[in-house]
């Protein structure tokens, strides 16, 4: 028995259960089981809290820190342009905010802060703050925020009301407490200041669901139901501009709000929920029997990020890994999990299996287009139920 982190409901059993290890979302192994559990009062999703998650996210998250310039690619454009993921957060930000000359902006939860740098490259007029739970993060902002605008640990009494707008870009998801989260937020704005979340959408990229510190995975129901009891209103929600993810602008209300739950919307996260689950399960039994057929046999795994860090927990003590292929330059030329990081073009000629890492929403698509993983001799594994 838990209890739902957005309505306060009780969730009887798990709907998700598999043992350690259970792998992050920086790539690293935890020795835990990953547990998700799906609210039917809400439609909300969420998994166990991490052991000792403050001092995991103090000393131990050290996101985009490999390099000065490391970021995620967002996307690969047909002519082979690669588009990152924090220039498109900026032109993200900067279009929703819109946000008139001098406002104060602050980044809470800010890493590096490469959004909001960003941001303030194309408008040099907005005053900028940051805030982040770890120090680690200090000597990026050094030069371009005023020390008097950067905060760690807690934030200033004096920055309550201080603000025109706040965004937090995917920290949501990783807190315990997801309304006291947005509460806290709601105090440092000013009278109706705007906040910006953006957060994974679990709907459009089920492999968030089995992320270990991502304790809670929103569907639309759940978040309209965690922006209200903060004190917001929502004015955005939108699920196109970042496929994946939700990006939504909320008003503070000076008065409480009372979210009408759209009973057919949480049906909805509810039955998504549970078939994410299921496909996860799934697949993970349909891996071990793949990795099985190619027991000692060289393979390689498409994708160095999420799903292919995944995949490779599940199967690497059975066969001999090549390599990893991933198309972001930064990630090439570098080892991940002790195996080397390649281009997909310089796959091995003797190679048996491809395992593919991607979002199996898109995969198929995107693997299509790369006429070299189709020769023979090499066989294609898919994450599929």
């Amino acid at each position: 028995m838990t209890t739902c982190r957005v309505c306060g409901g009780k969730i009887a059993a798990p709907a998700y259960e598999t043992p350690a290890p259970a792998l992050t979302s920086i790539m690293t192994l935890l020795d835990i089981p990953t547990r998700v559990y799906v609210c039917d009062g809400c439609g909300h999703a969420q998994c166990d809290e991490i052991p000792d998650i403050e001092t995991f996210y103090d000393t131990g998250y050290r996101i985009s820190l490999n390099s000065e310039g490391h970021d995620q690619i967002f996307a690969v454009k047909s002519d082979g342009t690669i588009l990152y993921r924090t220039d498109h957060q900026a032109q993200i930000a900067c279009r929703l905010l819109d946000l008139p000359q001098g406002n104060k902006l602050l980044d809470y939860g800010a890493a590096k802060a490469d959004t909001l740098r960003k941001i303030i490259a194309a408008r040099p007029d907005i005053e900028p703050h940051v805030f982040d739970v770890s120090t680690d993060y200090a000597p990026a902002w050094s030069g371009w925020i005023a020390p008097h605008a950067q905060a760690t640990y807690e934030v200033p009494p004096a920055w309550d009301g201080r603000f025109d707008a706040v965004m937090s870009h995917f920290v949501i998801e990783h807190v315990a407490d997801p309304v006291s989260f947005i509460r806290e937020i709601h105090k440092l704005l000013k009278p109706h200041g705007t906040l910006l979340l953006s957060m994974p959408d679990v709907s459009a990229n089920p492999g968030d669901m089995t992320v270990a510190d991502h304790v809670n995975h929103f569907s639309e129901a759940s978040l309209r139901r965690a922006l209200a009891a903060g004190g917001f209103e929502v004015s955005v929600l939108d699920t196109t501009s970042f496929p994946g993810a939700f990006f939504v602008v909320a008003v503070r209300s000076e008065t409480p709000v009372k979210e009408e739950q759209d009973a057919a919307l949480v049906r909805q996260a509810v039955d998504r929920g549970l078939e994410i689950c299921d496909f996860w399960r799934a697949s993970a039994g349909g891996l071990e029997k793949q990795a099985a057929t190619f027991r000692g046999r060289k393979a390689a795994i498409y994708g160095a990020g999420f799903y292919g860090s995944w995949i490779f927990s599940r199967i690497a003590s059975d066969i001999e890994l090549t390599a990893f292929l991933d198309q972001n330059p930064g990630l090439q030329n570098t080892e991940h999990f002790g195996h080397p990081v390649i281009a997909p073009v310089d796959i091995a000629d003797d190679a048996e299996a491809l395992f593919i890492g991607l979002n199996p929403l898109k995969a198929r698509a995107a693997i299509g287009s790369m006429p070299y993983l189709q020769r023979p001799g090499l066989e294609l594994i898919w994450l599929e139920a």
